[in-house]
């Protein structure tokens, strides 16, 4: 508990040490198409016209295209993990609609949790909005559903606190690849790269942001996860179970109560340029586990850092680096913890085969593109282009971690040496990409191929 007040001290204070602002664009504002003004929708923009865009709305669409390419990545269809706080995942988070290998064809509705721009009242309270979803899937025959509200607070709008009861299908493997892209490939090839849980219970939230560079957030959770059971293997094209057969949460046990306090602090969620050629962002959050309402076998903590670098060092040319540590403390089940290995992580490695409760793992891309006209902007909208890229990870399980508080004490059992690398190359535009991976140390010469609808990050 002691690290927990530790964490809870910096939530409080860290407000005060936030960057004064340069301007007044909003880069937590999210416009998906389906909210779109209809002239906006049905009307064209070429990228590459001659009207330079206005100064303050410039610094957005910079943000949009740096990182949002993708069906899920540009947040257009839904906010969902990619676009809102980094605890959304606390909550489930499958999309709306969807297909995989426990749900099959899951239909519903929904309003999303977790964002800053509602507007309105409910029973006449203003800036007060209900949220959750209702749907069913066809193959589990289950109906799923949450049900919170939300409310934004001061004049300024800038905290954010709420709550909600859920029974519904989630994954912990959210950043690994899109929701809607693995519903996509599994539809139609079978391959499903997720892995799900049921979760029940509730939880509270309350979130802060500045105009734009920090967002924190606290949330505290209760939940009872069960294992999920494979209940179709439909697909369209794939060959009939060729699905992975969905894991259980843990392996000496199908059900499993938490009891979490989970906070996350987050400098420039958006990616916005921090000058004409660079940026990064970086997002620390802890996941706290070891309390006494968790059952006991199943006490842990578990913390991770994720910095995102980008860096225009020529006309046209766009390096991409991506950092990602973390460690777990205590008796964590299976499902939190770290694998490296497939899509999303070792790109040229069998899917999850690196398993452990620390972790070291980096991925690195040169893009080459063709260069924009407009000011501010690296690459082209619309065209094809080439990319580069090395993927390292380490991960450990160190039994050392089960009887510590400190994370970072496995560390010293990182060497570089033992890293697995594996190298790629491909091509592709916003919307589609191909690509290669070849692993460079275990697993023979053979490569990797992977069809993406979104880029690794």
């Amino acid at each position: 508990m002691k690290n927990f007040c530790y964490l809870i001290i910096i939530f409080l204070i860290f407000p005060s040490l936030a960057f004064a602002q340069q301007d007044d664009s909003d880069p937590f504002k999210r416009d998906p198409i389906f909210t779109k003004p209809l002239d906006d929708f049905f009307g064209s923009s070429d990228e590459e016209s001659e009207a330079e865009p206005d100064t303050e709305q410039q610094g957005a669409k910079v943000v949009r295209h740096l990182t949002t390419e993708g069906i899920d990545l540009g947040g257009g269809l839904e906010g969902g993990p990619y676009y809102s706080n980094s605890l959304y995942s606390q909550y489930p988070n499958l999309s709306t609609v969807h297909y995989n290998r426990v749900n099959g064809l899951f239909l519903g509705l929904k309003k999303e949790r977790m964002q800053w721009h509602h507007r309105g009242s409910f029973l006449n309270i203003p800036q007060i909005q209900p949220h959750g979803f209702i749907g069913y899937g066809t193959a589990s025959k289950e109906w799923e559903y949450a049900i919170g509200l939300e409310k934004l607070i001061g004049e300024n709008k800038r905290m954010m606190i709420g709550g909600e009861f859920h029974r519904a299908t989630a994954t912990e493997d959210y950043r690994r690849t899109g929701l809607i892209e693995n519903s996509l490939t599994s539809f139609f090839g079978a391959y499903d790269f997720l892995d799900y849980h049921k979760m029940e219970g509730f939880g509270f939230y309350t979130a802060y942001r500045t105009q734009r560079w920090w967002e924190a957030a606290f949330s505290y959770n209760r939940d009872t996860f069960t294992s999920a059971e494979q209940n179709t293997g439909f697909s369209m094209f794939g060959r009939s179970g060729a699905y992975r057969p969905n894991p259980a949460i843990d392996i000496n046990s199908d059900e499993i109560d938490i009891d979490s306090y989970s906070l996350s602090l987050s400098y420039n969620p958006r990616n916005v340029l921090l000058t004409d050629k660079f940026t990064f962002s970086a997002m620390a959050e802890a996941e706290l586990g070891d309390n006494s309402a968790t059952d006991e076998e199943y006490r842990y903590d578990k913390y991770q850092a994720i910095v995102k670098l980008f860096y225009n060092f020529e006309p046209g040319s766009v390096l991409r680096w991506k950092l990602h540590t973390g460690g777990i403390t205590g008796n964590a089940p299976d499902f939190k913890s770290f694998y490296l290995g497939g899509i999303g992580t070792l790109r040229g490695s069998p899917y999850k085969f690196f398993q452990g409760n620390q972790l070291v793992a980096s991925n690195l891309e040169i893009q080459f593109g063709r260069p924009s006209s407009i000011s501010g902007r690296w690459l082209r909208n619309h065209g094809l282009h080439l990319l580069l890229f090395l993927d390292s990870g380490w991960t450990r399980s160190i039994p050392e971690l089960t009887d510590t508080s400190n994370p970072f004490r496995g560390l010293k059992e990182f060497s570089f040496s033992e890293m697995q690398h594996d190298a790629g190359i491909g091509i592709g535009s916003r919307a589609l990409r191909a690509e290669l991976a070849w692993p460079l140390k275990e697993f023979g010469n053979s490569p990797a191929f992977w069809i993406r609808f979104n880029p690794t990050f």
